[in-house]
């Protein structure tokens, strides 16, 4: 947890109004000028008027927000409430959050009354894939004079999952699937599955499939039924280790692209109606099977805390369900090109991010 706290600082102004003050007291007492010591005395009053004034409670407000999923470098606009816990209202107050407003200025927040709930709207933009389970927030008033700052650090335990930027993949991966689809039933030569039925909604299923006009009609959720020829599962190998020898300090720009190119991968099978097999090779593989909105939101959690593994061989049987599959991508985020379990899998895998990307 971040340290919560007030301080208070000497502003430009200030620095330049004590400087002037410090130099007149300088000469009072070396001249003995009665108006030397006036002076200092004017310069000085200001000074000692501001620091007296000064809000020292702003570290006592409270930020309560939400948890934000974004993608890396989307703008985003945060909601969240303030509450002002100090004994007198908080004026000309300014709140940032360092980590996601960077380039965007800070907001000015209206008069804080004391325990009283404020609805603060920030425009922010988080530019580094991460996930944080707790947001660092500063609160600055230079109120009454500004020749003093006082500055706040607020903390409050939510998270921010950063997802990687989204990608431009090659027609060759985009239709990849279209390649090896299966005919339809009903003989049609249009790509991609087609409307078929509908039928009841069912709880946890992705509510993109429901009708929205038939649902409103019929005063419950149904969906539509698609027969075409998408598979009904792809699978998605995601390999973060490095190669033998390899440094894991080296390779981050293509690591951060092959995790945007599994973002925008698995995005696109979605939208067109599969389920996806993610295994994903890290220091303990893990499988994901992407079936409803909760798995996708699993999966974009662990693709936001990924990071580059060393190299460890893999037992053949991990891949058997994959091998089933009918056809599967392989995502070497890591740059292990030439691992032998990509070439043991078949002709039916597309490498996504060769030498060419």
């Amino acid at each position: 947890m971040a340290t919560t706290g007030s301080t208070i600082e000497l502003t430009l102004r200030g620095r330049v109004l004590a400087w002037l003050a410090a130099l007149a007291a300088g000469a009072a007492v070396l001249g003995d000028d009665g108006n030397a010591r006036l002076a200092a005395a004017l310069l000085a009053a200001p000074l000692l008027v501001d620091f007296v004034a000064k809000q020292r409670r702003l570290h006592h407000a409270e930020v309560q927000i939400g948890a934000r999923r974004t993608s890396a470098g989307a703008p985003f606009t945060e909601h969240l409430t303030l509450v002002h816990r100090g004994r007198w209202p908080a004026r000309e107050c300014l709140l940032i959050e360092p980590r996601t407003m960077r380039t965007e200025p800070p907001a000015l927040l209206p008069v804080l009354p004391p325990d009283v709930p404020q609805r603060i709207v920030l425009h922010a933009r988080s530019h580094v894939r991460s996930h944080v389970v707790e947001r660092v927030f500063v609160i600055v008033s230079a109120w009454p004079f500004g020749l003093f700052r006082s500055r706040a650090v607020l903390s409050v335990a939510a998270d921010l999952v950063t997802l990687p930027a989204r990608v431009k993949l090659t027609a060759e991966v985009v239709h990849a699937i279209a390649e090896r689809q299966e005919a339809p039933r009903d003989r049609s030569a249009l790509a991609g599955p087609e409307y078929h039925s509908l039928r009841e909604h069912q709880h946890g299923e992705d509510a993109r499939g429901v009708h929205a006009r038939r649902s409103a009609s019929l005063g419950t959720l149904v969906r539509r039924v698609t027969r075409g020829s998408l598979p009904s599962t792809v699978g998605v190998v995601l390999d973060l280790r490095r190669p033998p020898g390899r440094s894991l300090h080296h390779g981050t720009r293509r690591f951060e692209w092959s995790l945007g190119a599994c973002v925008t991968l698995i995005a696109l099978l979605r939208a067109r109606g599969a389920q996806i097999d993610v295994l994903v090779l890290d220091a303990e593989p893990a499988r994901i099977l992407v079936r409803s909105p909760a798995d996708e939101f699993e999966l974009q959690t662990v693709l936001a805390e990924a990071s580059p593994t060393p190299h460890r061989p893999l037992a053949p049987e991990l891949f058997d369900d994959l091998r089933a599959r009918e056809h599967c991508y392989w995502i070497p985020a890591g740059a292990y090109l030439a691992s032998p379990e990509h070439a043991a899998m078949g002709r039916a895998v597309t490498l996504v991010g060769g030498d060419d990307e």
